[in-house]
């Protein structure tokens, strides 16, 4: 997964400009009407984290609220893992209220988690879409974004159904955005290029 990296700060507008990921079909492999995109940049102070879903109607939590469950509406997530395992869930919902959890292993929440610093958020949400640009400080993240990470982006988006979003979804599966199949390795790219 490519990630973007600057020597000099960088603002959500140039974030919004940079090239993004993106994945046309659901956990499942059906198709989506809008595409998942995503894209992670790093400046020297910031770890920046845009992502675009379908979706976006389904959200009862408050701008700026710390709140777990955000899973059970509309939501866009970012995981971040080292290299010995140990991971963090970010999540991010439509309305822009916000969680964190860092895993000490498969699903194994550490008992006194650090919370990141949201330093920025911007939501938009259109008919039937909506996308978030948000930006954690970087000393206050608990596992950092290295050229040795792992990361998975995915999402839900709430129909009569759960669809299930997933920048790398092992199909076989049952959806499980923790299962280590999902995780992709990190591609720095310098930028500007």
């Amino acid at each position: 997964m490519k990630v973007f990296e600057s020597l000099i700060s960088l603002s959500a507008d140039d974030v919004r400009a940079l090239p993004r990921e993106s994945r046309l079909v659901d956990w499942s492999g059906n198709p989506l009407p809008l595409p998942i995109g995503w894209c992670l940049a790093l400046d020297p102070d910031t770890v920046w984290f845009l992502c675009s879903l379908p979706g976006g109607g389904r959200s009862s939590s408050s701008s700026g609220e710390f709140v777990e469950g955000l899973w059970e509406e509309d939501v866009a997530e970012l995981f971040i893992k080292s290299p010995d395992g140990v991971y963090q869930e970010l999540n991010i919902a439509p309305s822009g209220a916000w969680w964190s959890m860092t895993l000490d292993a498969y699903r194994i929440r550490r008992p006194s988690p650090r919370r990141p610093e949201v330093r920025y958020t911007s939501v938009s949400v259109l008919p039937g879409a909506w996308d978030v640009v948000v930006g954690f400080a970087r000393t206050t993240m608990e596992v950092p974004v290295t050229s040795d990470s792992l990361l998975h982006v995915s999402g839900m988006w709430y129909r009569e159904q759960p669809i299930y979003l997933s920048s790398s979804a092992p199909h076989e599966l049952a959806p499980d955005y923790h299962h280590p199949g999902c995780f992709e390795a990190v591609e720095i790219l310098e930028y500007p290029w």
